[in-house]
């Protein structure tokens, strides 16, 4: 079998996308698995086993020209399965001009005609099943446990471990909006923190490093234990760092499926988020959320309700450390 898959956009739906690409996997032991994806999402395949990346660049200037280049590179090997885990009419569209043999998918967006098996969507269902629920129904049922969700990760040699716990932080800059935890707030928890015990790991993309600089002059001012890695690590080095941590403290992120899928205490602190939270939060045992907004009517309102002084209890309570220590 010569299989290829069209992943999620984002880094974080990719992730969720694993227990799909499993089972596709243990299904067909030998086949040979090419990946569509992002750019920012090709490190995410790391050790999987995969043949081949192709990375999708259609978004932007010269669109309908990069599409063609796109179906060119596809068409270079002949494919007896396309798997789409994009819901886009576009991608089935690339995908059935690419002259793959069978084409499976979810029917949105009209794109039934050019999928040879598909079905329909229930929002309701966690991102996780979601994806494995395509698979499985194409492979006859026959599956019943999800495969764990996890990322390859290897020591971090950016962090020098000392005898601290290592804190991380992803608070969101203010182009996640209603995810992010705001400024004000953020700054109230740097002063609270404890960092006799810890040692601070301020984490995010370049959109984020505008409101970490902030945080990182009120630790500095402080005194406080810290280090700024915000816009400055590829997506292999977050996912190391991240893997590192014996605790993030995150918003609904990325960030927050990397955790999960490396086996990272983490806490979630719960906003207005891009989806319905219980579809996106992750299926593990070890994470913590905190939301304090049910009162509230407006989404903007929603995060601002947790207050820094929670946040830093959980943080002392997970860790075990004595906050008059």
């Amino acid at each position: 079998m010569n299989i290829i898959i069209k992943t999620p956009g984002f880094i974080g739906d990719t992730i969720m996308m694993f227990p799909a690409l499993e089972l596709v996997k243990n299904e067909y032991p030998n086949a040979t698995i090419t990946i569509v994806c992002k750019a920012h999402c090709k490190d995410l395949f790391r050790n999987k086993g995969i043949s081949k990346i192709i990375i999708d660049n259609t978004k932007g200037n010269n669109r309908v020209l990069k599409t063609f280049s796109l179906i060119a590179k596809i068409r270079e090997e002949e494919y007896d399965l396309g798997i789409l885990f994009h819901n886009t009419f576009v991608d089935a569209l690339i995908f059935k001009l690419s002259k793959i043999n069978k084409i499976i998918g979810y029917n949105k967006e009209s794109r039934k005609i050019l999928l040879d098996f598909h079905l329909g969507m229930d929002r309701t269902r966690h991102y996780v099943n979601h994806y494995a629920n395509l698979v499985n129904k194409y492979f006859g049922d026959k599956y019943s446990i999800l495969p764990k969700m996890k990322l390859e990760f290897k020591k971090s040699n950016l962090i020098e471990k000392k005898e601290k716990y290592l804190l991380g932080f992803v608070l969101g800059g203010d182009n996640k909006d209603t995810r992010r935890y705001p400024p004000t707030l953020s700054l109230e928890l740097m002063a609270l923190l404890n960092t006799n015990n810890i040692q601070v790991v301020l984490l995010g993309d370049p959109s984020d490093s505008e409101n970490n600089n902030l945080y990182e002059n009120e630790l500095n001012k402080l005194n406080k234990d810290y280090v700024n890695f915000s816009g400055k690590t590829s997506v292999l080095e977050f996912i190391d760092i991240i893997a590192s941590l014996d605790l993030l403290v995150t918003i609904d992120s990325s960030a927050m499926h990397i955790a999960a899928a490396v086996n990272t205490e983490f806490i979630v602190l719960i906003g207005k988020g891009s989806s319905a939270f219980d579809t996106v939060y992750p299926k593990v045992d070890f994470g913590h959320k905190i939301f304090q907004g049910q009162n509230c009517i407006k989404d903007e309102d929603l995060i601002t309700q947790i207050n820094s002084k929670s946040i830093n209890s959980k943080i002392n309570q997970i860790l075990g450390i004595n906050k008059n220590a």
